[in-house]
């Protein structure tokens, strides 16, 4: 009885919802699913001098930074009515062992085009405005007028998932809480709020990257779908989306972003009309530096937006274990500890450990900040990290920082 109350419940919404379409506005005609394959099982490695490096291969897209950019031009179709959209990637190591930073980022229209240039031009990469910290967009200088990438999904590679995996010495190293190896990893991110962005662009940029120093490298496949609505009055969000920064090394010759310990990143822009329930996807990783860096010690994070602190808090994650599985050759060390007055020993894998906001073999997850609403004219983002440690022969330090402005 609960059971068809519920249904007979769900179908009256629905007639309602439809009948109120009617109402409202006129039928939106429906075009259609659509689906494009990005990559299938291609290569990202690291391999200098192979040549061409920046000419389009044969399927259309474009080998960088010596294999570790993959960039591939696009258009997604526009739609009228809303659209759930879907990048999926899959990853395989195909003989690097290590966890490496990656990520899915693009590009729209001539921002993309600039990047391709200056990435085959090369000589002007290392600046915080390649970095990604937006000047200001309606500069005529091109440097200046420069726009960050904009990430679709961040991820870490595991340590050495699919060629390791079956290996021998991989099999008697599995702690007995892994039932077998994993053979891939597999990542997906729900880009359905960015509809607009997505399909506006003529072209559409779409690189993958992965910090890999071998020959070996990874596979990766990537796929983007868009399921359209089958409701006829579901009208597609206008909502604007802008990437404000993004300090991922993404170049040949650019270094990572290491100024966090000088003070705070300012970033400033401009909306030109008023906006209406605006939010800030906030991306931020900390890596380097062994095990004192900022890689394995808590560091606060401040944001503010034209003087107001939006959030203050430690980016952390403390559950990397749960992803043991995935990481076939992470080094690891005895470990004890006393439980009912007896001495315990047990194996703590690298992977296991707890890390400035990822863990090896999982995405990471923007942190959604809510601004309001926001006035036409000037406004200031300001990034600050108090604890940061400077990058030294030794340490390494640096964060890999995104955010992307959502407008309505």
């Amino acid at each position: 009885m609960i059971r068809s109350t519920l249904r007979l419940g769900a179908f009256s919404a629905l007639a309602c919802l439809l009948y109120a379409c009617g109402m409202q506005q006129a039928s939106l005609p429906p075009l259609g699913d659509h689906s494009v394959v990005l990559w299938d099982a291609d290569t990202v490695d690291f391999v200098p001098g192979r040549a061409p490096d920046t000419v389009a291969s044969a399927d259309g897209d474009y080998r960088l930074d010596a294999g570790r950019i993959r960039l591939k031009p696009i258009a997604l179709p526009h739609r009228d009515r809303q659209c759930a959209i879907t990048v999926e990637v899959s990853l395989r190591s195909a003989g690097d062992p290590w966890d490496k930073s990656g990520t899915l980022f693009a590009f729209a229209d001539a921002a993309g085009r600039d990047y391709l240039t200056r990435m085959q031009e090369g000589g002007d990469a290392d600046t915080t405005r390649f970095a990604g910290i937006l000047s200001n967009p309606t500069e005529t200088n091109r440097e200046a007028a420069r726009e960050p990438a904009l990430e679709l999904l961040r991820f870490i590679t595991p340590f050495g998932v699919g060629h390791f995996s079956h290996t021998e010495r991989a099999q008697a190293y599995k702690p007995e809480s892994v039932g077998a190896w994993a053979d891939s990893v597999h990542w997906s991110a729900d880009l359905s709020h960015m509809q607009s962005w997505l399909t506006d662009a003529d072209t559409l940029w779409v690189g993958v990257y992965i910090d890999t120093w071998t020959d070996e490298g990874y596979t990766v496949s990537a796929r983007i779908t868009m399921d359209e609505s089958d409701l006829p009055c579901d009208v597609a969000l206008t909502q604007r989306t802008r990437p404000l920064l993004n300090t991922t090394k993404l170049a040949h010759d650019q270094r990572p972003f290491t100024a966090f310990p000088d003070g705070p990143l300012t970033i400033p822009f401009t909306l030109d009309a008023p906006a209406a329930g605006a939010t800030l996807d906030f991306l931020t990783t900390g890596h380097g530096g062994h095990a004192g860096g900022d890689e394995f010690t808590e560091q606060e994070h401040i944001v503010l937006l034209d003087g107001d602190t939006l959030k203050a808090w430690t980016p952390w994650r403390t559950d990397c274990g749960a992803y043991r599985r995935l990481n076939p050759t992470s080094g690891f060390w005895p470990s004890t500890y006393v439980y009912g007055g007896d001495t315990l020993e047990e194996r703590v894998a690298s992977s296991d450990l707890s890390r400035s906001n990822w863990c090896p073999g999982d995405d990471v997850k923007p942190l959604r900040l809510p601004l309001g609403d926001l006035a036409a004219g000037e406004h200031t983002l300001e990034i600050t990290i108090p604890g940061a440690q400077p990058w030294t022969d030794s340490t390494f330090n640096f964060w890999n920082i995104a955010a992307i402005l959502h407008v309505k």
